[in-house]
């Protein structure tokens, strides 16, 4: 399918590129990829993720530094994300640094077609893409029995802010508005089965929140 076009992604994107640029202009690059690796081994440590090597592995949504800068001489990464042509513009984001790394400039509503995988990585993304319930749906048909993913969002703490950002839209950077709830029932009805649901960091509006889950092989929902 082609990419996306709904005027309120496109601007979204639009201002991701945006906050990478202004937010890295006064961080060295090397100390900020230092950082960061470190950041993504706490994460992981966090959610007593056991790194499994040299296993087909999904790094979707990876932005300029995902997780594929830890990870990309222990497993086989694809790194997925609709902005990854234009990252090669930061100084933080270099391909060659990466040569066993397989780079797809895709939304994740476009990455149906891709052969399964057997870990899946989707940090800080489901809420940024045009279609939320599609690309929950994608993430399970790039899952085959067994594998697992962490999947982490910000996600809404009070009700009334909810239905305010939703309808205004309050949050220009992040199409998709839900509650911790949604995401549960969302997963659950698609056969992922939870086995961990870590809160990583609580701001006065949302709440950081990942899931470590496994795909069972069924789901009751729109796969």
């Amino acid at each position: 399918m082609s990419a996306p076009s709904s005027p309120r992604w496109r601007l979204a994107q639009f201002l991701e590129l945006r906050w990478w640029r202004r937010y890295l202009r006064r961080r060295p690059p090397g100390e900020y990829l230092r950082d960061k690796r470190a950041y993504w081994q706490r994460v992981l440590d966090q959610l007593e993720w056991e790194v499994q090597p040299g296993v087909r592995t999904l790094d979707a949504g990876c932005g300029p530094a995902g997780i594929f800068i830890l990870l990309h001489d222990r497993q086989r990464i694809t790194a997925l994300d609709p902005l990854l042509v234009q990252y090669e513009e930061l100084p933080v984001f270099d391909r060659a640094h990466y040569p066993a790394v397989r780079f797809l400039p895709l939304p994740l509503e476009a990455a149906g077609r891709l052969d399964p995988y057997d870990c899946i990585y989707c940090f800080n993304a489901i809420n940024h893409v045009a279609d939320w319930e599609q690309c929950l749906d994608r993430l399970t048909q790039l899952a085959r029995p067994g594998t697992r993913m962490i999947l982490s969002s910000d996600v809404h703490r009070f009700g009334a802010l909810y239905h305010l950002f939703r309808a205004v839209p309050g949050d220009a950077l992040h199409p998709q508005q839900h509650r911790p709830a949604a995401y549960r029932e969302a997963l659950r009805r698609r056969g992922w089965r939870i086995e961990r649901e870590t809160l990583l960091r609580t701001t006065p509006i949302f709440d950081y929140r990942a899931w470590v889950c496994q795909w069972e092989g069924s789901s009751s929902g729109s796969v």
